[in-house]
């Protein structure tokens, strides 16, 4: 059982550990990676990018292209390629050192590490794996198989991050909670250190209007 007193420190994945969208680039390689499927693909995207465009029907592109890349993918050789995508993308080039530094200072003063993540297992503990990462916890989107495709279980973004901590045993205010991006805020709003790694000017000042104070910043280069 988890020490109620241990300090937590919390890290999204994508932008902040390592770079680019870990979940799009897989999902790019499944869709390219048949001649068959690429064409229908391509075809598809003419409604499903305008889709995906749009907030409030960004989910249903996401589903939409989530099951082009899967349908007749079985779980087994999903989580395969998954494996095998990881290592790649995880490779020197694309880690971000400065994170991953902190996140292993953390672990050495005795902290409980946590990667929370939009990225969708088994992806997102592939590439934590290929990181390097052990004995941190990793709370991602959550797929499920159905109808010979992988579909959305549970999210895992935005205010969702927050509540799957909750549902882990972590009761805000945690102790320090690290993101690149604005879509975090409601995890950087329970944290008591929010830290903003390599963030854009506009990033940085959207999470100084809704925090009230500047959070600090670990530049990338």
């Amino acid at each position: 059982m988890p020490d109620p007193y241990q300090r937590v420190a919390v890290f999204d994945l994508d932008g902040t550990l390592v770079r680019g969208d870990s979940f799009a680039r897989f999902l790019r390689l499944l869709l390219l990676r048949r001649p068959i499927r690429a064409v229908i693909s391509l075809l598809s995207a003419i409604i499903l990018v305008p889709l995906f465009l749009i907030s409030r029907t960004r989910r249903r592109a996401v589903a939409g292209f989530l099951w082009l890349a899967t349908i007749g993918v079985p779980p087994h050789r999903f989580e395969a390629l998954a494996e095998e995508f990881a290592l790649a993308h995880a490779a020197e080039p694309r880690r971000i050192a400065i994170t991953l530094d902190r996140l292993r200072s953390h672990q050495r003063a005795g902290d409980r590490v946590i990667i929370v993540t939009g990225c969708a297992d088994p992806l997102a503990g592939a590439v934590c794996r290929a990181l390097g990462l052990a004995g941190v916890e990793v709370i991602a989107a959550r797929l499920e198989h159905s109808r010979r495709a992988h579909r959305v279980a549970e999210g895992c973004l935005g205010a969702d991050k927050v509540r799957r901590l909750e549902q882990a045993g972590v009761v805000p205010p945690i102790e320090y909670a690290y993101s690149d991006s604005a879509v975090d805020l409601p995890l950087l709003r329970a944290a008591k250190h929010p830290v903003l790694v390599g963030p854009s000017p506009r990033t940085r000042q959207r999470v100084r209007a809704a925090l009230g104070t500047d959070p600090a910043v670990l530049p990338l280069d």
